[in-house]
Protein backbone atom coordinates (compact mmCIF):
# COMPACT_ATOMS: atom_id res chain seq x y z
CA UNK A 1 0.00 0.00 0.00
CA UNK A 2 1.10 3.43 -0.70
CA UNK A 3 2.36 5.31 2.17
CA UNK A 4 0.63 9.21 3.39
CA UNK A 5 3.87 10.86 1.93
CA UNK A 6 3.77 9.31 -1.48
CA UNK A 7 -0.39 10.06 -1.33
CA UNK A 8 1.10 13.71 -1.12
CA UNK A 9 3.43 13.82 -3.34
CA UNK A 10 1.01 12.10 -5.92
CA UNK A 11 -1.38 14.79 -5.09
CA UNK A 12 1.21 17.73 -5.77
CA UNK A 13 2.23 16.25 -8.74
CA UNK A 14 -1.28 15.64 -9.85
CA UNK A 15 -2.20 18.98 -9.18
CA UNK A 16 0.79 20.43 -11.75
CA UNK A 17 -0.36 18.55 -14.39
CA UNK A 18 -3.44 18.62 -14.92
CA UNK A 19 -3.20 22.72 -14.16
CA UNK A 20 -0.70 22.17 -16.88
CA UNK A 21 -3.03 20.27 -19.25
CA UNK A 22 -5.40 22.91 -19.19
CA UNK A 23 -3.62 25.32 -20.29
CA UNK A 24 -4.81 24.20 -23.61
CA UNK A 25 -8.40 25.55 -23.42
CA UNK A 26 -11.83 25.58 -21.84
CA UNK A 27 -12.75 22.12 -21.29
CA UNK A 28 -16.09 23.29 -21.68
CA UNK A 29 -15.62 24.26 -25.28
CA UNK A 30 -14.67 20.47 -26.24
CA UNK A 31 -17.10 19.13 -28.11
CA UNK A 32 -17.55 15.71 -29.90
CA UNK A 33 -14.29 15.00 -31.58
CA UNK A 34 -14.03 15.28 -35.39
CA UNK A 35 -11.81 14.15 -38.13
CA UNK A 36 -9.45 16.47 -39.72
CA UNK A 37 -11.96 16.73 -42.82
CA UNK A 38 -15.01 17.32 -40.51
CA UNK A 39 -17.05 14.10 -42.18
CA UNK A 40 -18.15 13.01 -39.05
CA UNK A 41 -17.34 12.44 -35.48
CA UNK A 42 -16.21 9.93 -33.33
CA UNK A 43 -17.62 8.76 -29.91
CA UNK A 44 -15.56 7.21 -27.03
CA UNK A 45 -14.53 3.50 -26.91
CA UNK A 46 -14.24 3.19 -23.43
CA UNK A 47 -14.65 5.89 -20.84
CA UNK A 48 -13.96 5.85 -16.85
CA UNK A 49 -10.44 5.75 -16.75
CA UNK A 50 -8.66 8.07 -14.01
CA UNK A 51 -6.66 10.86 -15.63
CA UNK A 52 -4.91 7.81 -18.67
CA UNK A 53 -1.75 8.76 -19.42
CA UNK A 54 -0.07 5.92 -21.36
CA UNK A 55 -1.56 3.30 -24.25
CA UNK A 56 0.09 -0.47 -25.32
CA UNK A 57 -1.48 -3.10 -27.38
CA UNK A 58 -0.50 -6.99 -26.49
CA UNK A 59 -0.03 -9.19 -28.84
CA UNK A 60 -3.17 -10.82 -28.23
CA UNK A 61 -5.13 -7.86 -29.33
CA UNK A 62 -5.56 -6.11 -25.52
CA UNK A 63 -5.46 -2.77 -24.60
CA UNK A 64 -3.36 -1.31 -21.76
CA UNK A 65 -4.20 1.72 -20.57
CA UNK A 66 -2.49 3.46 -17.59
CA UNK A 67 -4.16 5.22 -14.47
CA UNK A 68 -2.06 7.85 -13.66
CA UNK A 69 -3.92 8.97 -10.68
CA UNK A 70 -5.31 5.72 -9.55
CA UNK A 71 -2.18 4.13 -9.70
CA UNK A 72 -3.26 1.06 -11.65
CA UNK A 73 -2.60 -0.15 -15.42
CA UNK A 74 -6.25 -1.67 -16.91
CA UNK A 75 -6.75 -4.47 -19.65
CA UNK A 76 -9.54 -4.51 -22.29
CA UNK A 77 -9.48 -7.51 -24.12
CA UNK A 78 -10.27 -7.77 -27.51
CA UNK A 79 -14.01 -8.96 -26.07
CA UNK A 80 -14.41 -6.00 -24.02
CA UNK A 81 -14.06 -7.43 -21.05
CA UNK A 82 -11.83 -5.03 -18.29
CA UNK A 83 -10.01 -5.91 -15.46
CA UNK A 84 -6.87 -4.43 -13.61
CA UNK A 85 -4.24 -5.85 -14.57
CA UNK A 86 -1.61 -3.91 -12.17
CA UNK A 87 -2.13 -2.38 -8.84
CA UNK A 88 -0.03 -0.77 -6.22
CA UNK A 89 1.85 1.75 -8.52
CA UNK A 90 2.72 5.41 -8.06
CA UNK A 91 2.23 7.19 -11.13
CA UNK A 92 2.17 5.32 -13.72
CA UNK A 93 2.78 7.26 -17.39
CA UNK A 94 4.24 6.04 -20.46
CA UNK A 95 3.77 1.61 -21.50
CA UNK A 96 5.37 0.15 -24.10
CA UNK A 97 5.12 -3.73 -25.02
CA UNK A 98 8.58 -5.54 -26.00
CA UNK A 99 8.54 -7.86 -28.50
CA UNK A 100 8.33 -10.28 -26.08
CA UNK A 101 4.74 -9.58 -24.92
CA UNK A 102 6.20 -8.01 -21.87
CA UNK A 103 4.51 -5.02 -20.56
CA UNK A 104 7.18 -1.97 -19.37
CA UNK A 105 5.92 0.20 -17.06
CA UNK A 106 7.28 4.28 -16.58
CA UNK A 107 6.37 5.17 -12.91
CA UNK A 108 6.72 9.01 -12.94
CA UNK A 109 6.91 9.39 -9.17
CA UNK A 110 9.14 6.32 -8.72
CA UNK A 111 11.36 7.17 -10.91
CA UNK A 112 11.31 3.73 -11.88
CA UNK A 113 10.79 1.48 -15.05
CA UNK A 114 8.81 -1.55 -13.98
CA UNK A 115 8.04 -4.59 -15.93
CA UNK A 116 5.19 -6.88 -15.68
CA UNK A 117 5.34 -10.47 -14.66
CA UNK A 118 2.28 -11.48 -15.12
CA UNK A 119 -1.46 -10.20 -14.38
CA UNK A 120 -1.05 -8.30 -10.45
CA UNK A 121 2.77 -8.70 -10.48
CA UNK A 122 5.65 -6.22 -11.59
CA UNK A 123 9.56 -6.11 -11.11
CA UNK A 124 11.44 -3.47 -10.71
CA UNK A 125 13.86 -2.74 -14.44
CA UNK A 126 15.47 -0.16 -13.85
CA UNK A 127 15.77 2.58 -11.57
CA UNK A 128 17.22 6.17 -10.20
CA UNK A 129 15.75 8.30 -13.20
CA UNK A 130 14.74 11.34 -13.06
CA UNK A 131 10.27 11.75 -13.75
CA UNK A 132 10.75 9.07 -17.01
CA UNK A 133 7.35 9.65 -18.73
CA UNK A 134 7.36 8.37 -21.95
CA UNK A 135 8.96 5.12 -23.23
CA UNK A 136 9.38 2.47 -26.31
CA UNK A 137 11.22 -0.10 -28.05
CA UNK A 138 13.73 0.29 -31.21
CA UNK A 139 14.15 -1.87 -33.32
CA UNK A 140 17.25 -3.35 -32.08
CA UNK A 141 15.06 -4.31 -28.75
CA UNK A 142 16.76 -1.20 -26.95
CA UNK A 143 14.26 0.84 -24.41
CA UNK A 144 13.91 4.49 -24.45
CA UNK A 145 13.07 6.62 -21.57
CA UNK A 146 11.88 10.37 -21.86
CA UNK A 147 13.43 11.23 -18.50
CA UNK A 148 11.33 14.50 -18.12
CA UNK A 149 13.77 16.60 -15.59
CA UNK A 150 16.73 15.64 -16.77
CA UNK A 151 15.97 16.76 -20.48
CA UNK A 152 17.49 13.40 -21.62
CA UNK A 153 16.37 10.12 -23.84
CA UNK A 154 18.03 7.11 -22.09
CA UNK A 155 18.55 4.30 -23.73
CA UNK A 156 18.70 0.39 -21.84
CA UNK A 157 20.01 -2.21 -24.12
CA UNK A 158 18.49 -5.72 -23.84
CA UNK A 159 21.28 -6.54 -21.95
CA UNK A 160 20.67 -4.13 -19.38
CA UNK A 161 23.25 -1.58 -20.37
CA UNK A 162 22.37 1.87 -19.89
CA UNK A 163 23.17 5.29 -21.97
CA UNK A 164 22.51 8.85 -22.29
CA UNK A 165 20.66 9.20 -26.13
CA UNK A 166 20.37 12.74 -26.41
CA UNK A 167 20.52 15.47 -23.76
CA UNK A 168 19.83 19.87 -23.82
CA UNK A 169 16.14 18.66 -24.51
CA UNK A 170 12.90 21.13 -23.80
CA UNK A 171 11.06 18.91 -20.67
CA UNK A 172 11.12 15.60 -23.11
CA UNK A 173 7.80 13.43 -22.31
CA UNK A 174 6.96 10.68 -25.09
CA UNK A 175 9.84 9.36 -27.46
CA UNK A 176 9.54 7.18 -30.35
CA UNK A 177 11.47 5.36 -33.45
CA UNK A 178 11.37 4.93 -36.53
CA UNK A 179 12.46 2.18 -38.48
CA UNK A 180 15.59 3.76 -40.32
CA UNK A 181 17.55 4.30 -36.54
CA UNK A 182 15.95 7.81 -35.70
CA UNK A 183 14.47 8.79 -32.85
CA UNK A 184 11.48 11.12 -32.24
CA UNK A 185 11.17 13.17 -29.23
CA UNK A 186 7.76 15.59 -27.97
CA UNK A 187 8.61 18.24 -25.77
CA UNK A 188 6.13 19.28 -22.88
CA UNK A 189 7.38 22.56 -23.52
CA UNK A 190 6.55 22.33 -27.08
CA UNK A 191 7.67 21.21 -30.33
CA UNK A 192 8.96 17.79 -31.65
CA UNK A 193 12.26 16.82 -32.39
CA UNK A 194 14.21 14.46 -34.01
CA UNK A 195 18.20 12.94 -33.30
CA UNK A 196 19.39 10.72 -36.48
CA UNK A 197 21.29 7.87 -35.89
CA UNK A 198 24.43 8.85 -34.51
CA UNK A 199 23.25 12.72 -34.29
CA UNK A 200 22.22 15.19 -32.36
CA UNK A 201 18.64 16.60 -31.36
CA UNK A 202 17.46 18.78 -33.97
CA UNK A 203 14.05 20.60 -34.33
CA UNK A 204 11.38 19.19 -36.69
CA UNK A 205 8.41 21.13 -35.72
CA UNK A 206 7.02 23.48 -33.42
CA UNK A 207 3.52 23.29 -35.05
CA UNK A 208 2.68 21.09 -32.17
CA UNK A 209 1.58 23.60 -28.92
CA UNK A 210 2.13 20.93 -26.02
CA UNK A 211 2.99 17.21 -26.95
CA UNK A 212 1.83 14.74 -24.00
CA UNK A 213 3.33 11.12 -23.49
CA UNK A 214 1.78 9.86 -26.89
CA UNK A 215 4.10 10.07 -29.98
CA UNK A 216 4.20 6.85 -32.17
CA UNK A 217 5.81 5.79 -35.81
CA UNK A 218 3.38 3.59 -38.02
CA UNK A 219 4.99 0.50 -39.50
CA UNK A 220 4.66 3.11 -43.17
CA UNK A 221 7.41 5.30 -41.10
CA UNK A 222 4.30 8.14 -40.31
CA UNK A 223 5.02 10.04 -36.88
CA UNK A 224 2.07 10.99 -34.93
CA UNK A 225 1.61 12.83 -31.71
CA UNK A 226 -0.95 13.70 -29.24
CA UNK A 227 -1.07 17.57 -28.94
CA UNK A 228 -2.72 17.50 -25.41
CA UNK A 229 -2.94 21.71 -25.52
CA UNK A 230 -3.83 21.98 -28.87
CA UNK A 231 -6.97 19.21 -28.53
CA UNK A 232 -5.74 16.99 -31.51
CA UNK A 233 -3.80 13.88 -32.53
CA UNK A 234 -1.92 15.56 -35.42
CA UNK A 235 0.73 13.87 -37.70
CA UNK A 236 4.19 15.61 -38.56
CA UNK A 237 5.57 15.58 -42.34
CA UNK A 238 9.28 14.90 -42.49
CA UNK A 239 9.87 17.80 -43.33
CA UNK A 240 7.91 19.21 -40.33
CA UNK A 241 4.75 20.43 -42.00
CA UNK A 242 1.63 19.08 -40.01
CA UNK A 243 -2.31 17.75 -40.49
CA UNK A 244 -4.78 17.45 -37.47
CA UNK A 245 -6.24 13.87 -37.91
CA UNK A 246 -8.54 13.87 -35.04
CA UNK A 247 -9.70 17.41 -33.50
CA UNK A 248 -12.06 18.27 -30.30
CA UNK A 249 -10.50 16.15 -27.76
CA UNK A 250 -10.06 17.06 -24.28
CA UNK A 251 -6.48 17.32 -22.96
CA UNK A 252 -5.21 14.09 -25.49
CA UNK A 253 -2.12 12.76 -23.45
CA UNK A 254 -1.36 9.27 -25.09
CA UNK A 255 -1.40 7.39 -27.72
CA UNK A 256 -1.47 3.92 -29.06
CA UNK A 257 -1.28 1.87 -32.70
CA UNK A 258 -2.83 -1.90 -32.56
CA UNK A 259 -1.44 -4.56 -34.52
CA UNK A 260 -3.90 -3.70 -36.98
CA UNK A 261 -2.24 -0.50 -37.70
CA UNK A 262 -5.17 1.68 -36.19
CA UNK A 263 -4.11 4.59 -33.29
CA UNK A 264 -5.93 5.05 -29.80
CA UNK A 265 -5.84 8.08 -28.09
CA UNK A 266 -6.64 8.67 -24.33
CA UNK A 267 -7.39 11.90 -23.11
CA UNK A 268 -6.67 13.30 -19.31
CA UNK A 269 -9.67 15.78 -19.59
CA UNK A 270 -12.62 13.25 -19.97
CA UNK A 271 -10.88 9.96 -18.96
CA UNK A 272 -11.40 8.26 -22.32
CA UNK A 273 -10.18 6.14 -25.46
CA UNK A 274 -10.93 7.01 -29.12
CA UNK A 275 -10.01 5.48 -32.22
CA UNK A 276 -8.39 7.84 -34.45
CA UNK A 277 -10.21 7.88 -38.05
CA UNK A 278 -7.11 6.68 -40.50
Amino acid sequence: MRSHRSQLIICALLTAFVTACADGGDPAAVGPPTSASGAHETGALHTGFSSPTGLAFGPDGAMYVSNWSAGTVERIGTDGARSTYLDGLDSPAGLAMGDDGVLYVADYSADVIYRATGAGEFEEFADGFRTPTGIGFDRQGNLLVANRASDEIVRIGPDGARSTLADGLRTPVGVAAHPDGTVYVANYDGGIARIRPGGKPEPLSDDVEGPGVGIVVTEGGELYVADRAGGQVTRVRPDGSTRPVLRGLDSPVALGIDAAGELHTATWGDSAVYRVPG
